[in-house]
């Protein structure tokens, strides 16, 4: 991924686009596992509310490898396609680890 450029985008500098990057990170991660959670309890309004809202966090941020995977989940969520969406749920989840390690520390 292009940092500087994504920054620029967005009018930050690198270091506090990298910043944010990393609160996603953090709290994507939480709206994930709450998704997950939402699925295995049958909530389906609300698992789809997080990847709805997944969805909006990535695409605002220009990651758009994984605003289309979460728009993906959502659409599969609410189609009520779990086995689709169960997969997705794990490609969303590579993708969060992929963006990790390309953020570093």
């Amino acid at each position: 991924m292009d940092w500087e450029a994504a920054a620029r985008e967005l009018g930050l500098r690198r270091s506090e686009f990298l910043e944010v990057v990393g609160l996603f990170l953090e709290t994507s991660g939480a709206d994930l596992e709450a998704l997950e959670e939402a699925l295995a309890q049958g909530d389906l309004e609300g698992a789809a509310a997080r990847a709805h809202s997944l969805k909006g966090a990535a695409a605002s941020l220009q990651l758009r490898d994984i605003a289309r995977l979460a728009l993906n989940l959502e659409t599969a969520v609410k189609d009520a396609a779990l086995a689709e969406a169960s997969g997705q749920v794990v490609a969303v989840r590579e993708k969060l680890r992929e963006l990790a390690t390309a953020a570093g520390p």
